[in-house]
């Protein structure tokens, strides 16, 4: 029974896959959370902190790949290419987006061509998300992090962050009639305005949730703003950055259950603010799915305001 369940924790769940790390066989459990983006992910630098640590302390020099195929110390790289090439696989293949695809470039992905050309294609779609929690009539998103402004951030392939609107802000902003976003090239800051939304002659600033120069933004919206309502989490996102302190600006957003926990406390202090304009659920949720048509302008300025913190 104990080898049974033992084994069981060892299976990967729906959605979900190997971080690199396990496909490799450095370490025997550990799933991706981070969409394989390792230069961004704090498991992969603390892994890799960790090699380096115990080559130095064990006097060790860069071992031939036939002793780390048999157990010795090192990096998933270096684990990956003591394979026979058949089984190199590209970071794409293990990730899912691609099928069979051996990594050509001994895994320096960053003057991989393959890797480059990914890159951009992935950079003009949307990732779907892997999982959707609803907490107080409000989805939040597994992978994704959460800004008090209200605007979430996801980083993706290549060290890139993708930005939007999160289900809070899509509900209390309603239908909108004109978004405008930043300048490609143009350089943000966490927490300071970064795009402007309007509603029926109303307007309104949102903050950036990471710091970093824009890359992308998503010119659909320009001709179609609806899109943050109807899709903030696949279509209707805003921009993409290049980040400059995504580690440290990772650290002041929240995710999962800080994220429930925040958007709990949005809900009641948006009770408080709109009174009785707002329907609610036997259990206390939120039901509008558009909160600002049952706002007069001003109050829909005012509040829009206060929770987007502009």
């Amino acid at each position: 029974m104990a080898t049974m369940q033992k084994e069981s924790f060892k299976i990967v769940p729906p959605g979900k896959k190997k971080c690199v790390w396990m496909e490799a066989g450095v370490v025997s459990y550990k799933l991706c959370d981070n969409n394989f983006d390792c230069p961004t992910c704090t498991y992969d630098l603390a892994m890799q902190t960790k090699v380096a640590r115990e080559r130095e302390k064990s006097m060790e020099r860069l071992l031939p790949a036939e002793q780390l195929a048999s157990g010795a110390v090192g990096t998933w790289r270096e684990r990956m290419l003591a394979l026979p090439a058949s089984q190199r696989k590209c970071r794409y293949t293990i990730s899912g987006h691609v099928d069979n695809k051996v990594c050509p470039n001994n895994y320096e992905c960053g003057s991989c061509s393959y890797d480059q050309m990914m890159q951009e294609r992935l950079e003009s779609v949307t990732f779907a998300p892997q999982a959707t929690k609803e907490v107080g009539g409000v989805k939040v998103v597994d992978g994704f992090y959460y800004h008090e402004g209200h605007t979430w951030a996801r980083p993706e392939h290549g060290g890139r962050v993708r930005v939007g609107l999160d289900d809070f802000a899509r509900r209390l902003l309603g239908s909108l009639s004109r978004v405008s976003l930043p300048q490609v090239g143009e350089e943000l800051s966490q927490g300071k305005d970064s795009f402007e939304i309007a509603r029926n002659g109303g307007a309104v600033r949102g903050l950036s949730p990471v710091d970093g120069t824009v890359t992308h933004i998503n010119f659909e919206l320009l001709d179609n703003p609806e899109l943050v309502h109807n899709e903030n989490y696949e279509k209707g996102w805003l921009f993409i950055v290049e980040p400059s302190k995504l580690k440290g600006n990772l650290k002041k957003l929240m995710f999962g259950e800080d994220a429930e926990s925040f958007m709990l406390r949005e809900k009641d202090l948006l009770i408080e603010e709109a009174g009785h304009e707002m329907r609610l659920a036997a259990d206390g949720a939120i039901v509008l799915d558009d909160i600002a048509s049952e706002l007069e302008d001003d109050q829909w300025t005012h509040i829009a305001r206060k929770f987007l913190r502009s």
